[in-house]
């Protein structure tokens, strides 16, 4: 599912939906673990609302989306500790980009799996780059029958997860969602390395 998302860069906070998705994430993240003083990946952090919310916590956060009308919405937030970066999640770019010289603790991912052209080989990237017994969660909404091309299935998730070598896999509905189309659920994927 391709997306140009620089279009909707401008106007991404003004949908109270996304706010509202951020801060459901974020709070689901803080009953999951302690960011404090974590080297963080916000992998596909659009505008930086989660970003924002981890960032006086974390040590340190790279903030990577492929949109640069997205990241310049996130510098206009002027967070001391997060590195943004501009650029689509590939082996080229771990290999190559000085902000992936070290692992990180825990990478998020907000609304982002769901979209990516090859969910499987992020995984595989994202469970590289992490320390050990670090933690991948992301959420994502959850596929429905009527739109299959749309988000998610909990046995995706556990598949992709699993085969990417991750361990300690869980998923859930994490939170449901008002939205033009009606209340829709979010799931929450979680592995450890």
């Amino acid at each position: 599912m391709a997306h140009d998302w620089d279009e909707y860069a401008a106007n991404w906070e003004k949908d109270e939906s996304t706010t509202v998705f951020a801060q459901n994430v974020f709070q689901q993240l803080q009953q999951l673990t302690s960011v404090e003083g974590m080297h963080v990946l916000d992998f596909g952090c659009g505008t930086g609302l989660l970003t924002q919310r981890i960032s006086p916590l974390a040590k340190d956060i790279v903030a990577l989306d492929g949109s640069e009308a997205m990241i310049e919405e996130l510098d206009k937030k002027e967070l001391k500790n997060v590195e943004p970066v501009v650029d689509h999640l590939t082996r080229g770019l771990v290999a190559q980009h000085p902000a992936f010289r070290k692992q990180f603790d825990l990478v998020v991912a907000s609304s982002v799996c769901g979209f990516v052209s090859d969910f499987q080989e992020v995984a595989i990237i994202i469970h590289s780059l992490l320390e050990e017994n670090g933690l991948f969660v992301h959420w994502d909404w959850l596929v429905d029958d009527s739109d299959p091309e749309y988000g998610l299935s909990q046995v995706d998730i556990e598949r992709t997860l699993d085969k990417a070598g991750f361990t300690d896999i869980e998923t859930r509905i994490a939170f449901e969602l008002n939205t033009p189309q009606g209340l829709k659920p979010v799931i929450m994927g979680l592995g450890r390395k």
